[in-house]
């Protein structure tokens, strides 16, 4: 999509939406926590990092930058928030300044691309929906090598017409999608990022406790 009509598109979406961020941001606000947003730092274009913007779904507490290994974070409203979808709506700000696109590589922090071959998708923005989205959308659960291949083929074969499918397949998919599988047992991937954020606390230089 060429960028003045994506950034347009992106505005007038905000415009419509608003009443809905800010009863989003409200929920969150109230039976979540404050501040609403939740600012995170993700990989964009060339490899270039930039500030993600969301609307926050999780209590405070330690980031692993894997949502499930953090369950117990999540409360029915957060849930809510992350079924309808609408946790993402602030990320029309970052298409509208040009951080990101409607369609293209999900974006993820640096952390998560370690010792993976990125250079492909990281030659376009990061997008707001994708294949790997999709594929999120209709599994409940996604695999990171999974979701590099993903990216790499969607770089490898994008077209506008290709754009224009992914967009229709996920306003329908919304709707169908199937509720976040949080069970951080159920893959390879998540069982070794369990065991390296497990070997990580135990790594930690010891705390002496304070004396009384």
């Amino acid at each position: 999509m060429p960028r003045l009509l994506e950034a347009l598109a992106a505005f007038i979406l905000i415009v419509i939406t608003l009443p809905l961020t800010f009863a989003a941001l409200l929920i969150s606000s109230v039976f979540i926590g404050f501040p609403p947003f939740h600012l995170s730092r993700r990989i964009g274009r060339y490899g270039v990092e930039y500030t993600h913007l969301k609307i926050r779904s999780m209590k405070s507490g330690r980031e692993t930058g894997r949502v499930f290994f953090e369950a117990h974070r999540i409360n029915f409203w957060g849930r809510l928030l992350r079924r309808l979808h609408v946790d993402e709506l602030p990320e029309l700000f970052l298409i509208l300044i040009g951080r990101m696109s409607f369609v293209g590589p999900r974006p993820l922090p640096a952390s998560l691309l370690r010792d993976l071959d990125t250079s492909l998708r990281e030659t376009v923005r990061p997008g707001w929906t994708g294949p790997a989205q999709l594929w999120l959308l209709r599994r409940g659960s996604l695999d990171k090598r999974l979701q590099i291949r993903l990216d790499s083929r969607y770089v490898a074969r994008r077209s506008p017409c290709y754009d224009l499918k992914i967009l229709l397949a996920t306003f329908s998919g919304v709707f169908r999608s199937r509720a976040m599988n949080l069970d951080p047992i159920g893959s390879e991937d998540r069982k070794s990022f369990g065991a390296d954020l497990e070997q990580d606390e135990t790594s930690l230089p010891y705390k002496q406790e304070p004396r009384s």
